[in-house]
């Protein structure tokens, strides 16, 4: 057998799913949710100000995202690939598949905040939220990791997730990256007026893939994403009975 062609078979038992090592079947191409975990009901708001239920994608696919608009690394990421599986899944998406985003920040995350990052973005799907009482049984439900806090080395009313210049002169004025209107601005950059962003949100999560039974079954790290293979899965449960 040649190099070439062992390294091709070596590479489809990577990426295919089969038998893990306690017997059990892996089904899918990201992390098998076994046993499968029951979705709980919520009531939350979308983007248009609407009440949406979780009951009512009942029957259908569910892709269940988490993020925060201010997020500005992995969220823009994810969205991105979602958007890519409502494209790739064309008159499924919102028949048989219907994919939804939950915000982890309610504080800032209201229906406008998230109806404009949508609407930049060009995101058809429901983004969610609510008041803190109201999401925390959904974090929890779907196991969602969340901290906020609000540290700021320099006291210059930036939080330290969001600062891109942490040594900021005591005093001195700052963009909305945190750097100083006056020192630390790069050759030709415009400055921007300051809006304080005084906390950060961190969570640690993935995207959740439930069935028609309203089931979790299938998890995505954030930073694990495969959009191709993620759409595989999603078909899968499409095909389930």
């Amino acid at each position: 057998m040649s190099r070439s062609i062992a390294w091709i078979l070596a590479f489809t038992l990577l990426i295919t799913p089969g038998c893990l090592s306690n017997g059990e079947i892996d089904e899918f191409y990201g992390e098998d949710i076994n046993p499968p975990i029951a979705v709980n009901e919520f009531v939350l708001i979308d983007d248009k100000g609407e009440y949406v239920t979780m009951s009512q994608f009942e029957g259908q696919v569910v892709v269940v995202a988490f993020l925060f608009t201010r997020c500005p690394d992995i969220c823009p990421v994810v969205s991105a690939n979602l958007a890519f599986i409502a494209q790739e899944l064309g008159e499924l998406h919102g028949t048989s598949v219907q994919i939804i985003t939950v915000t982890v920040d309610p504080w800032t995350d209201n229906s406008s905040v998230l109806g404009n990052y949508a609407d930049v973005r060009g995101l058809s799907w429901p983004h969610l939220t609510g008041s803190v009482e109201d999401l925390e049984p959904v974090w929890m439900n779907f196991d969602v990791g969340l901290a906020t806090y609000d540290t700021d080395i320099d006291n210059d009313g930036v939080a330290d997730g969001f600062d891109s210049c942490p040594d900021t002169p005591e005093g001195e004025g700052v963009d909305n990256n945190g750097c100083g209107k006056d020192t630390q601005q790069p050759d030709g950059e415009v400055v921007t007026n300051h809006h304080p962003l005084d906390y950060w949100v961190d969570h640690t999560t993935g995207t959740i893939i439930v069935d028609k039974n309203m089931e979790q079954r299938v998890w995505w790290g954030d930073t694990d994403w495969n959009p191709e293979l993620v759409l595989e899965d999603i078909l899968s449960l499409v095909e389930e009975e």
